[in-house]
């Protein structure tokens, strides 16, 4: 007896007593749970009140036949095994057995060994459900642990599906048929191109695609999500498809972004320093070499600074230095970095705004010094120039030409900016 059938429930069905009694008894020696009904309509009331794993029936019964009752079945669970047993061997019997669903066709009489071996596939194949149901479930639950969710593109026809997960994570949920453009909605200003590029060129270009973009949650707050996929080709139809996965990484990246600026900030003015903003200078250059989006770097000193010092002492213009950035950097936006080049010199860049709206931008940081009212009554004025980037350009080529610019500044009477 294989013990591995003894959890498996059957329901029996058959309309002759003398039979339906013996091989009831035969099926408890494969199986424990045998539930057992005299007709179709019987069988049906059964299979609705309790755990049934697969059903054999006889074909003629009175109220409901074999046929009527496979039907009704498969339409409350398609995927149950189901066998009938018949005396009768006619074709269109087969065709109407197989039309509604019946699995696996046995006549009388029955031969024991062929009805075991029956019997074994069944549970082979109910197992095998089992076992794909499971993987099914434990996949789907690693996945929300590892806030993980997945889209597939069939290559021939360029349709691109995407999972559940990952129409909950854009917030587009309730549409039955989404496009990568309704996803690009939610996609945070800079990342937008390169999430479009990602799905309209790249991934048709064999490219490999391992990126990190922000997008708004259904919170309205900006997450992190990793993009990254891979082609393969389906062993089924032969499809060439790309796999691919959306993965909420902003607890890695936050913390990444804070120990990275804890890192490369200014510890007294709680900014960034010369290396990160050369880090940021060089990232941006390479985004706009690709998406073609603007930098602009506003590079200023404090004029007069050196007789500030020397005239109040190192703790005031310390106290000076430290007001300039804390006024400064409440103004400055999420695509934009502020930071200190050196001693009084700072730079800002801004990522992915237009030349006018850099230089109203340079203007105002210009008037707030101007009208603050600073320690001691000290007059504190600054010096700006502004570059803006060119294909040829470099980090340091940016940055001399905006330092040039600043120097073009003072000569022409300081308190001002060129560009």
């Amino acid at each position: 007896m294989n013990q591995k059938l003894l959890n498996l429930t059957l329901l029996y069905v058959e309309d002759d007593e003398d039979t339906r009694v013996t091989l009831s008894n035969v099926f408890r020696l494969k199986v424990r749970n045998v539930l057992v009904a005299k007709d179709g309509a019987e069988a049906l009331e059964i299979f609705k009140n309790n755990v049934v794993h697969f059903i054999i029936s006889d074909y003629q019964m009175p109220k409901m036949d074999g046929n009527e009752l496979c039907k009704e079945v498969k339409a409350i669970n398609p995927s149950i095994p189901f066998v009938m047993l018949s005396v009768f061997n006619h074709s269109n019997l087969l065709i109407d057995s197989i039309e509604v669903g019946v699995d696996k066709f046995l006549h009388k009489p029955i031969q024991s060994k062929k009805l075991f071996s029956t019997i074994d596939d069944i549970y082979q194949k109910i197992l095998n459900r089992f076992k794909l149901e499971k993987s099914t479930v434990c996949l789907q639950e690693a996945e929300k642990i590892a806030l993980l969710s997945y889209w597939d593109i069939n290559l021939n026809n360029k349709t691109i599906h995407f999972s559940k997960e990952a129409k909950e994570l854009f917030c587009v949920e309730n549409k039955d048929y989404v496009e990568y453009t309704d996803l690009a909605d939610r996609v945070k200003k800079e990342d937008k191109e390169k999430f479009i590029d990602i799905f309209k060129y790249r991934l048709y270009e064999n490219s490999n695609i391992d990126e990190i973009v922000s997008i708004r949650n259904s919170d309205n707050k900006y997450i992190y999500i990793h993009i990254v996929a891979k082609k393969w080709k389906s062993s089924v139809c032969g499809s060439d498809h790309i796999i691919g996965m959306f993965q909420d990484v902003s607890h890695f990246e936050t913390q990444k972004l804070r120990l990275l600026k804890e890192s490369q900030n200014d510890p007294m003015l709680k900014i960034s320093n010369k290396k990160f903003l050369i880090v940021e200078l060089e990232s941006l250059i390479k985004s706009s070499k690709r998406y073609g989006h603007s930098i602009g770097v506003i590079f200023f000193d404090i004029d007069n600074f050196k007789k500030i010092n020397s005239d109040n002492g190192h703790l005031v213009a310390d106290d000076i230095l430290i007001e300039l950035a804390n006024l400064i950097k409440y103004d400055i936006r999420d695509s934009d970095n502020f930071g200190r080049w050196g001693g009084d010199e700072f730079v800002i860049i801004t990522g992915y705004s237009s030349q006018e709206s850099t230089i109203e931008f340079a203007k105002k940081i210009q008037t707030k010094i101007k009208e603050k009212q600073w320690p001691l009554e000290i007059d504190v004025k600054i010096s700006m120039g502004i570059s803006f980037y060119e294909l040829d350009d470099d980090v340091y080529s940016l940055i001399a030409r905006a330092d040039g610019k600043m120097y073009e500044a003072k000569a022409n009477g300081k308190d001002q900016y060129c560009y």
